[in-house]
Order: C-alpha cells, then structure tokens, then sequence
C-alpha cells in the first residue's frame, strides 16, 4: 500500500492542526476516564473522606498537567519556527537544548 507522505507544512491548515490536536484530545480522554475510573473505585470501596479528597486532589492534578502541555507547546513554537525558515541546524539545536 503506497502512503502519501503528510508534511504540515504544505498541506492545509485546517487539516495540520487537526492531526496535531489528535494526540492531545486522546490523552485528555484517557485522564478523564482515569478520574471517573478513579472516583467509582475510590467512592465505592474506600469512604465519603477519601472520594472528597480525590475531587480536591483533581484540579491541582490539572494545574500540573496545564504547565507540563504550555512547556510543550511553549518549545514546539520554537522549533516550528526555526522548522518554516528552514533553519534546520537551529531546529536541531533547539531540539537538543529544550
């Protein structure tokens, strides 16, 4: 089976930001079903106390997550610009240093 090579940067946008969410809208779906899975578990077979802190406990789970994905897509900025100049030592560099 002969596949067309995908390259971002002369396909469509609408298309490039599409294949680039992907990854991210499944990781947000497998931590989602973590906490649900998290909450029945924690809810039905500890206590009331321990299903309230898992609640609590979630939304600085988010704060971490939110920094981790803004570092990431903080660095991916860097190297798609030196990627669309076409600067590839700096890209490598970049890459290397981040």
């Amino acid at each position: 089976m002969l596949r067309h090579k995908y390259d971002m940067l002369k396909d469509h946008p609408g298309k490039s930001i599409f294949y680039f969410a992907i990854p991210m809208i499944i990781g947000n779906l497998f931590q989602k079903f973590y906490n649900m899975a998290d909450s029945v578990i924690v809810g039905k077979f500890v206590s009331e106390d321990a299903l309230a802190a898992v609640g609590a406990s979630y939304s600085l789970t988010t704060v971490f997550i939110m920094v981790a994905i803004g570092g990431g897509i903080g660095a991916s900025v860097i190297i798609s610009q030196y990627l669309g100049a076409k600067q590839y030592e700096e890209m490598k560099t970049s890459i290397l240093v981040i």
